[in-house]
């Protein structure tokens, strides 16, 4: 396969957890770029050391987490090992390349031993799955601003599961979209703990359950 255009540079704070993971949720980048015609990239970042992963995306050079049939590159040593890239100030970090690119294929939600994470169900408030809704997940009450963790699509049975590096308190909010911004009037939005958000609350190596959601829609009271 030769170089990839249009195509989505992420870079991941080593300092935020483990590296990006594609079998059931992932953090946020701490920033991105396109990569141009012969695949070429450059990124702007503090010092610190970062993973990089690449996606293609199916519908076009949109951010967002993975989705069928996008193609996706994380940069491993020869062991298979995540590479940590090290940015020191004011110093150019040249001839990264990320190689082997496959097919994304969805996960299936599953849980394995000694796994941190959160799972439930996404619901209209009919009581009917939801499906193409994203769980993200946050630190602050107020559920604003970036969230740590984001899981991938629901799926037509409406199931989530968010792997967390850190035992905690953690927030959660339902989105259609990926993004930190203001909702916009109709879109569906949901918090768990209703219009207070409640915590909830996580344990090392342990699967919190049971943490279902209702989902309706946005109503913007400042339009109009």
């Amino acid at each position: 396969m030769g170089p990839i255009s249009g195509g989505i540079i992420y870079a991941f704070n080593t300092d935020s957890g483990s590296p990006p993971d594609i079998d059931g949720s992932r953090h946020l980048p701490d920033a991105l770029a396109l990569t141009d015609s012969e695949g070429k990239f450059s990124l702007r970042l503090p010092a610190g050391t970062y993973y990089l992963t690449s996606w293609k995306k199916a519908a076009g050079p949109a951010p967002g987490p993975p989705e069928e049939g996008d193609l996706h590159a994380l940069s491993r040593d020869e062991k298979g090992s995540p590479v940590k890239y090290t940015v020191k100030s004011g110093v150019i970090t040249d001839h990264v390349v990320l190689r082997q690119a496959t097919v994304f294929k969805s996960p299936a939600v599953r849980i394995t031993d000694g796994v941190t994470a959160i799972t439930g169900t996404l619901t209209t408030f009919e009581g009917t799955p939801l499906a193409d809704a994203f769980v993200q997940v946050y630190i602050n009450e107020d559920v604003k601003g970036k969230p740590c963790y984001v899981s991938y699509k629901t799926g037509k049975d409406g199931k989530f599961i968010v792997k967390i590096d850190h035992e905690g308190a953690y927030y959660l909010a339902v989105r259609a979209n990926y993004g930190v911004g203001r909702p916009v009037n109709g879109e569906i939005l949901g918090i768990y703990g209703g219009e207070m958000a409640s915590p909830v609350n996580v344990k090392d190596k342990s699967v919190t359950s049971g943490i279902d959601i209702k989902v309706g829609q946005f109503i913007d009271n400042k339009q109009g």
